[in-house]
């Protein structure tokens, strides 16, 4: 763990540096001169909202709806004013103290905001003919979450976010990029400042911009890493011409939803002895029983328990605190952070002496980033992230805690005896209580690193416009477990002679383990050429690439390459690329492991043509297409598969050899490899257009795609008599295609300004080869289906009596079939055409899956005078999930779902099939009786705030402050009728912790 603490403390250095900095910088800002001024647009007409700075100094004022401001400041400083949309202009003050400035609109995709992070360069949107999309950080809600990825939620487009986590520091995000074109790994790679690592874990306010990159002209160059689309994060850096201090602090709570709503034990046991007699059993409970469980009589012999009720609270604190600062001069420039994270869990009666159970996350941030330009050829940048994270959770863990909270019937024991001593039986041993109160807790704690360095050389003084870059990454993560242990023990004590179960044991220090610990380092190096003559401009890029992720319970995984870019524009209006990579990973056999994949590009910006300036309505038009190729060298975590790999039998098996035969060791095969196993290669056509109109105050850009991947992993087919697993193949293919939008439409109108986004994805795929399909009737080969789609029988109800029984045919599936099961259609046999009998020859392929094919976003930024709303909408279409683990998961997890079974008396209006305790076998396949739309339409973030007034800020001595109440997750709309979040339907039962609506009140102060 030595590194850790190096790097620490260089970073503590580093901070120290620059609060150093800052009192230099007050020292030197004190001065009584009061500059006034006026910012105008070219037409003459007020600028409000401009942001008015003097360089290298710390305070910012804006100009009001006159356009005027007024500040601070010395004879001879430099005044800069800043605008979204306009060009920064830079004033040096004399001794005129009126001031009159013109800001220039800038170009449309070409102003400060427009930064476009692609492999190894900012570009301006302008000059991008690729298929990109920019969030700026300060367009992300400051908003406290253990996953960053929620707070861009439908505000990407071409992205998909799915939360498929809900614990406190477990929290998982998977990011899809446009349409599902793959078997295997589908997630998009995500890489922080060039280096590919994640970014979940890290604070907002380290972020300056998240790019995403969609199309073969900007993912050519990741080679065997670019076929899944690529997130590019960068973090944000100093400003030499602006210093600043920045703090952020939330304090609220979120609330648990979507709880799946128990039974009591009067409901829960007469579903129970409903069960058990339609399985053709006695039932267990006799009246006496139930009307003892309804009376709340004789609780230790009939307990009446609300495990949601009594053991996971409604609401659980969140607060979050970020102190960040920046700024520097020509030749250095800093930019350092900090924050702090607790999220407290929903777990209730955790509280003891010796400790506390109840799951939890606390994690803390630290970032420094700095550029130096040690003279006019060469630049060094040092940006490192350190973070501390602490995992919390009871001592058998938050999944045994969620299942036994959700799946143990209400009337399976008192909780306390009588004496006071535990309840349990032979059957269930995990008393709730003992679980939380004496089993310990468990305290997982990371260390991280995340350093990279980069160096510029230009080499002008050899050739003009030549310059040598590297880019180094070294990623650390150290993990410790820790923590105290203990045993309880419970008493059936309902038996003529009550029964001790487990041994109880006291409170004792936990033995501290470490594993987990991993190391990545990724290098960059290589050449930049930059040259503009007249109206021609170039510039061409090759670099090589070596990348090592290592742990030491594994081998290493490495991949490494070249790759290389030339783009070229004429008078910025006509744009031509070549994009190449050639990279391999030593996962693939020797001869099979490096590709090439190349990539071009082209783009015309018809709004600078003559035929087009007299349009007035139109500020801006831009055609862009590409095409080319990337790989997905991802193949499901199997390592090496293209050997064959062998067990050895020692200790029991084996071979019987001899007259007398007796078992000999031996070794047998448990893979057979695929030497021309290689790597999914991904086609890509990209067209489309960005247009604006009304003085860049509307905005549209569309793009029109087609991919097809070849090499999908799929299953080899060998004969059964082989007797073992055939391995993998490159045996799928996959086309997709689709049509993207994004649109923005901002305006001012006095106090009231407003600014709307919206975009829309809608895809389709379809499976053009997969291995395997040979011998399957048509209607159950994925060919000609979407990527992901479910096999399933299809149903037509449920029976309704023993004579509509007899009369259909034969359900061979499993068990008996009774009236209330669920019926089946009778679709084909083995010669192909229906054959009276219900087996899998009867299963059909249907286009259902759990990805949308369409997703969308939408949302605003409102603020009339000291007043704002913010707000942001994700919706999906499409997507489908499977409820039949929430209704129909067998007895011990009767829910009040349960309650909507068949039985005689409402057979017409069941929703559900008949309960059963042993004999549900019917009722349990796949099917899409279970299938439902899980299409929703969720306000993901909302933000109402309240910014104090110029004259107030001025007094306070800071440039400005913001008050707001913030919430995540505010309400989601669907069709589902059950009661759970259709994004993680899970949450909230079987053994997932519960999906979470947080509130917050926040303050924002800047100087």
């Amino acid at each position: 763990m030595k590194f850790f603490s190096k790097y620490s403390l260089l970073l503590s250095m580093l901070c120290l540096c620059v609060l150093g900095t800052f009192a230099q910088q007050d020292k030197e800002a004190k001065s009584d001169t009061i500059f006034k001024g006026i910012v105008l647009d070219a037409q003459s007409k007020p600028l409000s909202g401009v942001s008015v700075y003097i360089q290298e100094k710390i305070g910012t004022v804006s100009s009001d709806l006159k356009g005027e401001f007024a500040i601070k400041a010395n004879v001879g400083d430099v005044l800069i004013l800043r605008n979204r949309g306009y060009i920064t202009q830079q004033q040096i003050l004399g001794n005129e103290n009126l001031l009159s400035i013109t800001l220039i609109r800038a170009d449309a995709d070409a102003g400060e905001e427009d930064n476009a992070t692609t492999p190894f360069a900012i570009l301006k949107k302008r000059n991008v003919s690729g298929a990109v999309t920019v969030l700026n950080g300060s367009n992300i809600p400051q908003l406290p979450t253990n996953d960053l990825r929620n707070l861009f939620a439908g505000r990407l487009s071409g992205l998909y976010q799915s939360q498929v986590g809900t614990a406190p520091g477990t929290t998982v995000t998977n990011v899809f990029m446009r349409s599902i074109n793959s078997f295997n790994a589908r997630t998009a790679r995500i890489f922080v400042d060039g280096t590919e690592r994640d970014f979940g874990d890290m604070d907002i306010s380290e972020i300056e911009s998240i790019t995403v990159l969609k199309d073969a002209s900007t993912l050519a160059w990741y080679g065997l890493r670019g076929g899944n689309g690529v997130v590019m994060v960068t973090t944000k850096k100093g400003d030499s011409i602006r210093s600043y201090i920045h703090f952020d602090a939330q304090v609220g709570f979120q609330n648990a939803i979507n709880l799946i709503k128990p039974l009591n034990s009067y409901d829960y046991a007469s579903l129970y002895n409903e069960a058990s007699l339609n399985d053709g059993a006695v039932a267990p409970y006799n009246q006496a029983a139930l009307d003892a469980y309804r009376n709340n009589t004789l609780p230790f012999l009939f307990p009446n328990n609300n495990y949601i009720e009594d053991y996971l609270r409604k609401t659980a604190p969140i607060q979050r605190y970020a102190f960040s600062m920046g700024g520097g001069k020509r030749t250095v420039r800093y930019f350092a952070s900090v924050s702090y994270l607790n999220q407290r869990g929903f777990l209730n009666n955790t509280q003891t002496p010796s400790f506390d159970s109840n799951v939890g996350f606390r994690k803390l941030n630290f970032r420094g980033n700095i550029d130096f330009e040690a003279n006019k050829y060469l630049t060094v940048s040092l940006h490192a992230g350190v973070r501390t994270e602490n995992r919390l959770s009871p001592g058998t863990g938050l999944t045994d805690v969620m299942n036994n909270i959700y799946n143990t019937p209400p009337n399976a024991y008192p909780i306390l005896n009588a004496d006071g001593s535990l309840g349990g039986t032979a059957q269930y041993t995990k008393n709730l209580l003992g679980l939380l109160q004496q089993s310990g807790y468990t305290s997982d704690q990371n260390r991280v690193l995340l350093a990279t360095l980069s160096v510029r050389q230009k080499l002008d003084f050899w050739i003009p416009g030549l310059s040598f870059n590297a880019v180094g990454s070294y990623d650390g993560v150290g993990n410790y477990i820790s923590g105290l242990t203990q045993q309880y023990s419970v008493a059936d004590q309902t038996l003529a002679n009550p029964a001790n179960y487990l041994t109880a044991s006291p409170v004792a220090y936990r033995t501290t383990t470490y594993g987990n610990n991993a190391l990545q380092n990724e290098f960059w190096a290589g050449f930049d050429y930059e040259k503009t003559l007249g109206s021609h401009h170039l510039n061409v890029s090759l670099k090589g690439q070596r990348f090592a992720d290592k742990a030491p319970e594994r081998l290493d995984f490495r991949n490494q390459g070249l790759a290389g870019r030339i783009d070229y524009n004429y008078k910025q209006r006509y744009f031509a690329g070549f994009t190449a990579g050639y990279s391999g990973s030593e996962n693939f056999a020797p001869g099979k492991r490096y590709g090439f994949f190349p990539a071009i590009s082209a783009g015309w910006i018809l709004s600078e043509e003559k035929f087009l300036k007299s349009v007035p309505i139109l500020s801006y038009l831009k055609l862009r297409a590409s095409y080319g190729s990337a790989g997905n060298g991802d193949i499901g975590g199997s390592r090496f598969p293209f050997e064959s790999f062998y067990s050895r039998n020692l200790s029991s098996g084996g071979y019987s050899f001899g007259l007398t035969p007796t078992a000999t060791n031996s070794a047998s095969e448990s893979n057979l490899g695929n030497p021309n196993i290689t790597w999914e290669t991904v086609r890509m056509l990209n067209t489309g257009f960005d247009v604006r109109f009304l003085n860049d105050a509307l905005g549209l850009s569309v793009d029109y795609y087609q991919t097809r991947r070849d090499n999908i992993l799929t299953a080899n087919i060998f004969p059964s008599l082989i007797g073992q697993d055939a391995g993998l193949v490159n045996g799928g293919k996959v086309q997709s295609r689709g049509l993207e939008s994004s649109v923005f439409y901002s305006k001012k109108l006095g106090k009231l300004e407003m600014n709307f986004n919206g975009n829309v994805l809608i895809s389709k795929s379809k499976v053009l080869a997969e291995n395997g399909q040979e011998g399957l009737p048509l209607y159950q080969q994925t060919v000609g289906h979407i990527a992901g789609s479910t096999l399933v029988f299809l149903s037509d109800g449920l029976f309704q009596s023993q004579a509509e029984i007899n009369s259909h045919p034969q359900q061979t599936l499993a068990g008996r079939v009774a009236p209330g099961d669920i019926k089946y259609k009778d679709i084909g046999g083995p010669l192909g055409v229906p054959d009276g009998i219900i087996d899998n020859n009867d299963q059909v392929r249907i286009d259902k899956t759990a990805l949308p094919n369409t997703y969308y976003g939408f949302g605003g930024n409102l603020r009339y005078g000291i007043l704002d709303l913010v707000f942001q909408f994700q919706g999906v279409v499409g997507r489908t999930i499977n409820i039949q683990g929430l209704v129909n998961s067998g007895p011990s997890a009767f829910n009040a779902l349960s309650l909507d079974r068949y039985t005689p008396s409402n057979a017409a209006n069941a929703r559900f099939p008949r309960l059963g305790i042993a004999d549900r076998g019917n009722n349990t396949a796949a099917s899409d009786y279970w299938l439902r739309s899980a299409d929703y339409l969720s306000l993901k973030s909302l933000e109402v705030g309240f910014n104090l007034p110029s004259k107030l800020t001025t007094k306070l001595g800071v440039s400005n402050a913001r008050l707001y109440i913030g919430a995540l997750n505010l309400f989601t709309t669907n069709d589902l009728g059950i009661g759970v979040n259709p994004e993680v339907p899970n949450a909230g039962s079987g053994s997932t912790y519960p999906y979470s609506r947080t509130y917050t009140l926040g303050i924002s102060v800047a100087l």
